[in-house]
């Protein structure tokens, strides 16, 4: 049995770093992210199982929209963290779990990938997520993005990963409220990240933290509520 890490999708707590949620649902924005989030993943929305790594790239997006020229909001230094609620039957693949060789060898193979390369390739170059993805650049009947497309051949949802850029990463800065000391105490990090690519399986989300001034004609009262959607 491969894969077998059993998920509670409806009780999992996922975070979001934004400028905004628009609407009653949420749609995936290709290219849209911060950081590395638009790039290794592929078109998903992008989740962290930490709140803190959500404000984190809140406080990203919010400076690349200033760069941009794009809205520049009076803030604490991040935008929006959101919740995300999940169905019940939102399907996780774990890339820390083993993958099932027999069908990963059938994906590669219809992604085009030679079948005398497969036969010199052990079950433990299969099995490993990563591994497994890495493979998709030796076929030329695919397109798209390797870990997207991996995870939705195998059927899933959505990929629960810890992303490598996280490893590099040296830019924590200290006017968004965390407390980058205590990180790792008790708690993993990096975070992992559950990209989600089938939207309509989200149930609901909420604004979580709010770090957005209101305008000086409210008298740049902090906003500090939750918004059910």
């Amino acid at each position: 049995m491969y894969n077998i890490r059993v998920f509670n999708p409806g009780a999992m707590e996922l975070y979001h770093g934004s400028l905004g949620l628009i609407g009653d649902k949420i749609n995936i924005q290709s290219g849209k992210g911060v950081g590395w989030n638009r790039l290794t993943l592929g078109d998903a929305f992008y989740t962290s199982l930490s709140e803190d790594a959500a404000c984190l790239f809140s406080h990203l997006v919010l400076q690349k929209s200033r760069l941009m020229g794009e809205e520049a909001f009076g803030n604490l230094g991040f935008a929006k963290i959101y919740k995300i609620s999940l169905n019940a039957d939102f399907s996780i693949l774990d890339a820390d779990k083993a993958l099932d060789a027999s069908r990963v060898r059938s994906i590669l193979l219809r992604a085009g990938v030679s079948k005398n390369y497969l036969n010199y390739r052990q079950d433990d170059q299969i099995t490993e997520f990563n591994k497994a993805a890495d493979l998709l650049c030796y076929g030329t009947d695919w397109e798209g993005n390797r870990n997207e497309y991996l995870t939705k051949e195998l059927g899933f949802d959505g990929l629960l990963i810890k992303e490598s850029a996280w490893e590099n990463w040296d830019y924590y800065p200290s006017d968004i409220g965390v407390n980058w000391q205590s990180i790792g105490k008790g708690i993993e990090w990096p975070p992992k990240s559950l990209a989600i690519y089938t939207t309509a399986k989200i149930s609901g989300f909420e604004l979580f933290r709010d770090g957005t001034l209101v305008s000086s004609n409210l008298n740049n009262n902090i906003v500090d509520r939750q918004v059910s959607r």
